[in-house]
């Protein structure tokens, strides 16, 4: 018996000393002139597993405080660099934005997107691609004054049917959503889409089902590539796959039906400018990008992210109003003062009423869409801020780092619309107010979405008033972090002032 344990014992001993020996080795061959990271670093997991259980922004607070704006983190063998606090992020996206302004490679850009589009793919490809969105997009008014109407036209529609509620309790998540997306599919599909369009719906259900899945399990997948073939799909990246194939299926239908009904020299909407742009390049014989895979990706880009920003942004100010009915109440009576309750606000109205744009400007502050952005990519070996930083490396782009930073915003933490209305009651916008990040990967439809944001929300503030289902049980202000961040779903009940 004695020399069975002593036998144990020794393969035990055995064990440790080649686990330890392999940490201190793997540790040891880690370099030394990359910005500094959590320890211990484990071989394969690396510091995968200190995000087990843990909210991922408070988690990245607690590292800022310990190594500085700058540090290091490694998702399995791949390293990863974040960026925190607005001078380093400036230094990074503006001042050094053409090394900073690539997007990583990975199980998402190369399996989903094929490496098409625009949200997702580098450059020139992507430099082409995003010039050509933009006047596009602007041809039809997108982010002027002359698009107010078509917002102002679902902003109508999104009243008619929270008054088709009257007053129950409902979830405003579907609704908001589809209203907010017809706003883009004007320009985009040149029409509009009734709430009862099945194939419209699904799409929608895609993008958010897609949204909410684009979270843990696709970094784990991107550092592990082979989770994705798990049996069962535990992890859904199957079932994403599959929903990306849905949409792009839907979206291959809306250009069919173009290109039946094209003609040549007349442009109804940015399918049609991509058609004729296209057929230009092939008459020429040219080697071109503008490929029917990238017009699918790229609606997919223009739709998806014209929809989320607004839409989330919309649905955390209705439970901010339900957290806080005296800031809800403030707004109203500006509104009510300055608008009056005879007709629509109208974004002439904008700069006298400075209490609600503080609002929106509060919860973009705090509630974020995407607090860390969509990864970054070094296009080479850069040294910054005396660290290498080598080619191809994710960098992750702390936004809330600098929107919850008390040296530039005091008690960061309080929902406070105060803080940006100075002492003659005029609106102040800092710099450091950088919810659609800067540089040149600053989200493509901020403008858009800052002129939905105001008419929608100062039209269902002047129209009704927004309590909880019950008026003792008011939903948690709990978020859910994906792609985007976006609160859990909630009830609310629309009030007819």
């Amino acid at each position: 018996m004695f020399e069975v344990l002593l036998y144990s014992a020794n393969i035990t001993t055995a064990f440790v000393f080649a686990l330890v020996f392999l940490m201190v080795y793997y540790i040891t061959k880690l370099p030394t002139d990359i910005p500094p990271f959590p320890k211990p670093v484990l071989p394969i997991f690396g510091n995968l597993l200190s995000l087990v259980n843990k909210d991922v922004l408070e988690y990245f607070r607690k590292l800022r405080n310990e190594y500085g704006d700058i540090y290091s983190f490694y998702m399995g063998s791949k390293l990863m660099i974040v960026i925190n606090g607005y001078s380093a992020i400036k230094e990074a996206l503006v001042q050094n934005g053409r090394f900073f302004s690539d997007r990583p490679i990975n199980f998402l850009s190369e399996t989903l997107n094929r490496n098409s589009g625009i949200i997702f793919t580098s450059g020139e490809k992507w430099k082409e691609h995003r010039r050509f969105a933009v006047n596009a997009l602007q041809e039809f008014g997108f982010g002027r004054t002359l698009f107010e109407q078509n917002i102002l036209e679902e902003a109508q529609e999104l009243l008619k049917i929270f008054e088709e509620q009257n007053g129950h309790p409902f979830q405003p998540k579907g609704i908001v959503n589809t209203c907010v997306a017809n706003v883009i599919s004007q320009i985009v599909f040149g029409k509009r889409f009734k709430h009862t369009d099945a194939d419209f719906r699904d799409n929608m259900h895609n993008i958010d089902v897609s949204a909410s899945l684009l979270g843990n399990a696709s970094v784990l997948v991107n550092c592990f590539p082979f989770l994705q073939y798990l049996p069962g799909d535990p992890l859904k990246m199957r079932l994403l796959k599959k929903l990306s194939e849905q949409s792009k299926s839907w979206y291959k239908s809306m250009v069919q039906e173009h290109i039946n009904t094209y003609n040549k020299g007349t442009t109804r909407d940015f399918i049609d400018l991509y058609i004729s742009e296209a057929n230009e390049r092939q008459d020429a014989d040219e080697i071109s990008t503008f490929t029917d895979l990238q017009l699918y990706i790229s609606l997919g880009d223009i739709f998806g992210a014209g929809t989320e920003t607004t839409a989330t942004t919309i649905r955390w100010m209705l439970l901010q109003f339900l957290h806080f009915p005296e800031i809800q109440n403030k707004c109203f009576k500006e509104i009510n003062q300055v608008v009056g309750r005879n007709r629509f606000p109208q974004l002439k109205d904008k700069e006298h009423l400075p209490y609600l744009e503080a609002t929106i400007m509060e919860t973009l502050r705090v509630y974020p869409v995407a607090p860390l952005a969509l990864p970054h990519a070094v296009s080479k070996e850069i040294i910054f801020r005396g660290y290498r930083i080598p080619q191809g490396t994710t960098v992750l782009v702390n936004l809330d780092s600098v929107l919850r930073d008390p040296s530039t915003f005091r008690d960061p933490d309080v929902f406070r619309p105060e803080r940006f209305i100075d002492a003659d009651g005029h609106l102040t916008k800092p710099e450091e107010h950088i919810p659609f990040s800067i540089g040149r990967r600053v989200c493509l439809g901020e403008s858009v979405a800052r002129m939905e944001l105001f008419l929608f929300i100062a039209s269902l503030v002047q129209k009704f008033e927004f309590v909880p289902e019950e008026r003792d049980k008011v939903p948690e202000l709990k978020g859910i972090l994906g792609i985007t961040y976006s609160p859990v779903p909630f009830l609310i009940r629309a009030v007819r002032r």
